[in-house]
């Protein structure tokens, strides 16, 4: 199991993230950035990336 917290990316965000596999926290970042904080589609590389630094075992 991955687990990912979005404070870890944006500081005060208190959304967190588990899921089996890293793909699968990839997209629920993805959908999180886009509906809490607004990124539209060409900013998803950069999250990607900066969800990939924070995501770590659960």
């Amino acid at each position: 199991m991955k687990q990912f917290d979005c404070a870890d990316v944006v500081p005060g965000c208190g959304a967190g993230f588990r899921a089996p596999t890293v793909a699968e926290l990839l997209a629920h970042g993805r959908l999180h950035a886009a509906h809490a904080h607004g990124k539209a589609e060409p900013d998803m590389p950069a999250v990607d990336v900066a969800v990939s630094a924070a995501i770590r075992d659960a």
